[in-house]
């Protein structure tokens, strides 16, 4: 597990976290090398973009290196599929063996599971990933449009039913008042439950809403390193910047 001291959601400055999004081994350890360097607090190794992704002991042999590499950050597992943005496509049973296998191996802090998949594999599944003592992050992405706010609010609620730990939403503005409606979500959902949100809309007209999280309540943001694996991520040298401007002092 992590070496460094476990990263808190204070709710003042939201948690960096950046992508590995190469092929291969080499350009992921690079990448993790660099990353080891950077100001972020996590690290995302977005397992659908390597090439062996399909091959489980593969993946977990290439996880072992990147968690020696990163010495100071916590890690986080993200196979992204198709369905969300993801590279490759996967099926439900490889998607469910392959998270419970990274889950299982002691290598991890954290790991994403996108909600759809949760409910389609059911709480067993979701109880076995928290019996692993991984913090669990439930996500939903919309590469298309920014659904109603009951809609999202509906799905934050089955995220905190699900037990998970952060839940995050991704999604595409048409207009501006999508982005603020995003960014005023956190707020509304207070009415409901006190599970921490990570929230960002995509693409330039959000990018607003990735710097914005100490005044609307937003635990992470994902910057980029050597490359975005989402539309508006701002490179985070940048962001760090950004996030120290607006960092609540309260």
């Amino acid at each position: 597990m992590s070496r460094s001291k476990p990263v808190t959601l204070d709710g003042k400055t939201p948690l960096i976290c950046v992508p590995l999004i190469g092929k291969t081994n080499e350009e992921i350890l690079k990448q993790a090398l660099a990353a080891e360097e950077s100001e972020a607090q996590i690290i995302e190794w977005r397992v659908d973009h390597y090439k062996h992704a399909d091959d489980q002991q593969a993946v977990l042999d290439a996880l072992s290196h990147i968690r020696t590499t990163l010495k100071s950050k916590e890690l986080l597992f993200t196979f992204r599929t198709i369905e969300e943005g993801g590279e490759r496509p996967f099926t439900l049973t490889q998607y469910k063996e392959l998270c419970l296998a990274a889950a299982d191996s002691g290598l991890i802090d954290w790991i994403d599971i996108e909600l759809e998949k949760a409910e389609f594999l059911g709480r067993g599944f979701i109880q076995e990933i928290k019996k692993a003592q991984v913090k669990l992050i439930l996500s939903n992405h919309d590469f298309e449009k920014t659904p109603e706010d009951a809609v999202l609010i509906l799905k934050i609620g089955v995220m905190n039913q699900f037990g998970a730990d952060v839940g995050k939403l991704a999604m595409m503005p048409k207009q501006v008042q999508d982005v603020l409606r995003l960014m005023g979500i956190i707020t509304k959902a207070r009415g409901f439950n006190q599970l921490p949100l990570a929230i960002m809309s995509m693409g330039e007209l959000g990018k607003i809403s990735r710097v914005s999280g100490a005044l609307t309540g937003s635990v992470f943001t994902f910057a980029s390193l050597q490359g975005a694996s989402a539309p508006g991520q701002i490179p985070i040298e940048r962001m760090t910047n950004y996030l120290q401007e607006f960092r609540s002092e309260e």
